[in-house]
């Protein structure tokens, strides 16, 4: 999740700014930030390290849904806002033109991926993730 952040920020804040590929990291970044916490719920892997059910086979766009289903029941301050900051984002959107993209959309998924790797953070503070 991490590594995606990081270079979704530089891409974002470059001049002038990279948006297409920031916009793809950022949603990137948000995935793994909760699919590590479905992992820790549950959540099987294959030996591909994808998730092993179609259910879990999801994207940024679908995960959210999906992390609530392994959240219910635990920590209440794992949860995730009602906005769904990634309803308009795709994975296809890798190969979309550059002028596919504009600031303010990416900037709503900027936010919404902040607000996974704050959830992450607070996921370590409170010993569910190492």
């Amino acid at each position: 999740m991490e590594r995606h952040w990081l270079d979704a920020e530089h891409l974002f804040h470059h001049t002038p700014p990279r948006l297409a590929n920031a916009d793809q990291l950022y949603g990137l970044s948000a995935e793994c930030g909760l699919k590590a916490l479905m992992m820790k719920w549950g959540m099987t892997l294959n030996l591909n390290y994808a998730p092993a059910f179609g259910s879990d086979r999801k994207h940024a766009d679908e995960i959210w849904d999906r992390y609530e289903t392994y959240r219910q029941g635990r920590s209440s301050s794992l949860t995730l806002p009602g906005t769904r900051y990634f309803d308009d984002w795709s994975i296809h959107h890798r190969y979309a033109s550059r002028s596919h993209f504009q600031q303010t959309v990416v900037g709503d998924h900027r936010q919404g991926a902040a607000i996974v790797k704050q959830l992450v953070a607070q996921a370590h503070i409170e010993g569910v993730l190492p």
